[in-house]
């Protein structure tokens, strides 16, 4: 009799230590969520915490990161490329490579469920991503890129700026002055892409509207472009309209090229204008 307890002793032991040992990566599985940029990424398996790294499915991961990926069922081995990064994985394997660079991983790829699962945190900053981690919420949030606005003066003697806020942009934009440009700038900074687009509007009036309007304009400039190493390309358009009737009177289009941008773009209205659209 006593053997028999024993024995049902022992066997509910090891199916209490057997629960106890699987119900962690059960719970984080359930518990985790991965966003990217705000938004909530759906995975067909949920992801796992193994040795506190979270793995998500490659598949998922790579496309939401706008990569390309392959499998290769014979050597169990994972190629993703983006750009001109390339990302190299093997099953088991704690070595992964960046365009050729061998890299040490906290924790391996693996197969569970069926699914291939990667290391999210490595796959992520590997393509240019910020991660972060909150442990209250169970949340990974990825961010791939962030963006300003702003909106000021440059003052046309000095080229100073003057911050304003964008209810005061909004109350002048109907008012071009002769003496400082109005202008509110939007930069975009992807991380994936390590580029930085921006698009600004610059409204002034003009003392002198180019070509067979050499005289003062209202004028309203758009730009939109690139900035690399500190230097802006991309393409304008400039709208002039009559100061007193207010009715549109020319349009001039074209694009510019290494024009200095150092919080600011180094250049007005007058001097697209008159570098561009004066004889």
């Amino acid at each position: 009799m006593i053997k028999k307890i024993t024995s049902r002793l022992t066997l509910a032991l090891i199916l209490c230590l057997i629960s106890f040992s699987f119900a962690p990566s059960a719970e984080a599985a359930t518990a985790i969520k991965v966003e990217i940029d705000g938004d909530v990424i759906r995975f067909d398996q949920g992801a796992v915490s193994v040795n506190g790294r979270t793995l998500v499915p490659m598949r998922t991961i790579f496309e939401e990161l706008e990569s390309t990926v392959q499998w290769n069922a014979k050597t169990k081995s994972i190629t993703a490329v983006r750009g001109t990064k390339k990302i190299g994985l093997v099953i088991g394997s704690k070595t992964a490579t960046i365009n050729g660079q061998k890299i040490a991983l906290d924790v391996a790829p693996q197969i569970i469920n069926g699914r291939t699962l990667v290391p999210l945190r490595f796959i992520s900053e590997a393509l240019g991503a910020k991660v972060d981690w909150n442990n209250q919420t169970k949340t990974v949030s990825i961010t791939t890129y962030d963006a300003a606005e702003r909106y000021y003066f440059v003052n046309l003697q000095t080229l100073n700026l003057e911050v304003i806020s964008e209810d005061r942009f909004y109350q002048e934009v109907d008012q071009p002055n002769s003496s400082k440009e109005l202008v509110s700038d939007f930069v975009f900074n992807s991380y994936l892409d390590n580029t930085r687009d921006f698009y600004s509007q610059h409204i002034v009036r003009v003392s002198n509207g180019g070509t067979g309007l050499a005289t003062a304009h209202d004028a309203y400039m758009d730009l939109d472009g690139t900035i690399v190493n500190g230097k802006a390309s991309g393409e304008y358009t400039i709208e002039l309209f009559d100061i007193k009737t207010g009715s549109h009177k020319k349009t001039y289009t074209g694009t510019f090229k290494d024009i200095k941008y150092d919080r600011n773009i180094k250049t007005t209205v007058q001097e697209m204008i008159n570098k561009n659209h004066s004889k």
